[in-house]
C-alpha cells in the first residue's frame, strides 16, 4: 500500500527521505547502490537532489511513521511503497518495497492545562520516550510532534523496523 510522505511542515523541509533513508541503511549495508539509484532517479524526475542530501549526517533517522487509519487497513505483513506528491505526476516511489514489521496503536491528548499525555498500546511515555518517538518519527523534538498533533491524535504508528515501544 502506498505510504505518501510530505517534503514540507510548517513552510519548511522535513528531510523525510532523508532520515527515512538514513533508518534504512543502517539496517542493511546491502542498500547502498539502492539508495544511489532511488536518488539517481529522483535527479533525473525532478532535475534536483533531496532537500537534505549534502548534510545527511547530521539527521536523525526516521524509523516509523503515525497515520490515521479509520478504516483498519494497516496490519503486519503488508507491503509498503514510500512515495511523495501522491496522486499527482509528481508522485515518486523514493524507496525500495519494505514491509509494515508491527503496529502500535498510539494516542495524544491534551488536557485542559495544555499538557499532552502520549500512550503507545495503552503504556503512557515518560518525556524521554516521547522524545525518543518523536525523534525516531522525524520531528526534532517532542514539542515539534506535540505542536504538529496538536488538540488531540488517535492512530497507528506503522513500523518497518523491529523498534518498539
Amino acid at each position: 500500500m502506498k505510504l505518501s510522505f510530505g517534503t514540507v511542515i510548517n513552510d519548511q523541509p522535513n528531510y523525510f527521505i532523508e532520515k527515512i533513508w538514513k533508518g534504512l541503511m543502517a539496517l542493511s549495508s546491502h542498500l547502498d547502490n539502492e539508495y544511489y539509484r532511488y536518488q539517481e532517479r529522483h535527479i533525473q524526475k525532478f532535475d534536483r537532489n533531496w532537500d537534505g542530501d549534502t548534510y545527511t549526517e547530521f539527521l536523525e533517522p526516521k524509523i516509523h511513521t503515525i497515520r490515521k487509519d479509520p478504516d483498519r487497513l494497516w496490519h503486519p505483513g503488508m507491503e509498503i511503497a514510500m512515495i511523495i506528491y501522491k496522486d499527482t505526476s509528481d508522485e515518486f516511489q523514493f524507496a525500495p518495497m519494505l514491509h509494515c514489521i508491527s503496529i502500535q496503536k498510539i494516542e495524544i491528548r491534551q488536557s485542559a492545562e495544555e499538557s499532552y499525555t502520549v500512550s503507545v498500546d495503552g503504556n503512557m511515555l515518560d518525556e524521554e520516550q516521547l522524545n525518543q518517538l518523536a525523534i525516531n518519527d522525524g520531528f526534532p523534538s517532542a514539542e515539534e510532534l506535540l505542536s504538529y498533533f496538536s488538540g488531540g491524535f488517535s492512530g497507528k504508528l506503522i513500523h518497518w523496523t523491529a523498534m518498539k515501544y
